[in-house]
């Protein structure tokens, strides 16, 4: 397998692009969530809240980056902010045919550089509990348990919350 190259897309209309890369994550989440939890969300208004949203994953509000490998997308983090000094990971997924190569650190690794560039003291997280595989890689990448924050869009679903985990990374 090739090498993987991560890069930062600024444009919305560029983002807008990744839609099928989105469906394709909302669907994995959904789907995951729906056998390990008994639970489910519509898709479509998920994707729709996300697309909704892009103006705060673009500079300077936040920043959106992808992996490449051989010039094709094969995974994709937003980083938004998330109160006064913190920013949020928000997406981040491979597709199936890039995993095990480590385009998810080095998506994480982006993002990390990005929030301390930004001057963020902390950076936050929120994903299912289901999702071990993100959980064990943003552990090993310094990120630690924490409760809910205000800002996570999951903060007063209580449907979802039950199923959710909140981590942060402190970037002093």
């Amino acid at each position: 397998m090739s090498a993987t190259c991560v890069v930062e897309l600024t444009r919305i209309e560029d983002i807008k692009r990744l839609e099928p890369m989105l469906r394709a994550y909302i669907t994995f989440v959904s789907d995951a969530l729906r056998d390990d939890a008994g639970t489910s969300f519509d898709p479509d208004v998920l994707l729709e809240n996300t697309l909704s949203k892009l103006d705060g994953v673009v500079p300077p509000q936040g920043r959106t980056f992808v992996a490449r490998q051989r010039a094709r997308t094969i995974g994709m983090v937003f980083l938004r902010q998330s109160g006064p000094a913190a920013m949020e990971i928000k997406r981040l997924y491979v597709d199936p045919e890039g995993r095990g190569a480590g385009a998810g650190r080095c998506l994480v690794e982006a993002a990390i550089e990005a929030a301390r560039a930004a001057g963020a003291v902390a950076l936050r997280l929120d994903t299912t509990r289901n999702l071990t595989g993100a959980i064990t890689l943003y552990e090993t990448m310094g990120f630690a348990f924490r409760d809910v924050y205000p800002e996570s869009d999951h903060a007063k679903d209580d449907a979802l919350l039950p199923y959710m985990v909140f981590m942060e990374k402190h970037l002093d």
